[in-house]
């Protein structure tokens, strides 16, 4: 009998420690190829429209743009000598980012930087000589106090020479 303990022991042991080496089994996958499902931020649609005329924003000084350790999301258009890009700041559960649209005037001008908006996210649909469309989620309150998101379009419109920045670029929405 305590040979039959042992020796059963034993059997316990040796299983243990090869199941122990085993590797665990792949998970499950998708099929080959698939993509993962869209976000709200990545479902394409129909080109993007201003509804009304856009406001003028004016460029921002460096001082109040904070310092690099602060940018969270960036965008470079080199072909345009321009960025977009946000800082993080405001409150973090509602439009924490920043964001700014920036153009480069050479090394004795630098950056000229305009305020676009405070954003939940962000995503560049076009950029283009003199107009550059995000996609941007933002949230507000509703009337029940009650967080509610809005998707739609930010179109940022310049006229500029490709010399020094000009004093103001035009911010628009659209659905």
């Amino acid at each position: 009998m305590r040979a039959m303990s042992l020796m059963a022991a034993l059997v316990v042991a040796v299983v243990s420690v090869g199941l122990m080496a085993c590797e665990p089994a792949d998970p499950p996958s998708n099929k080959a190829g698939a993509s993962p499902a869209p976000t709200p931020m990545s479902v394409a649609r129909a080109q993007a429209r201003p509804t009304g005329p856009g406001a003028a924003s004016p460029a921002v000084s460096t001082e109040e743009m904070g310092t690099a350790a602060d940018v969270s999301q960036f965008q470079a258009l080199p072909a345009l000598n321009a960025k977009v890009f946000s800082l993080s700041g405001g409150d973090p559960a509602a439009n924490g980012l920043v964001t700014y649209f920036a153009l480069f005037g050479g090394p004795a001008e630098g950056w000229r930087a305009y305020a676009v908006g405070d954003y939940v996210e962000w995503k560049m649909t076009e950029a283009r000589a003199g107009r550059v469309v995000l996609a941007v989620k933002q949230e507000a309150a509703g009337p029940d106090g009650n967080i509610r998101s809005q998707s739609r379009h930010v179109f940022i419109d310049f006229a500029w020479d490709g010399e020094t920045p000009p004093e103001t670029v035009t911010v628009n929405t659209g659905p």
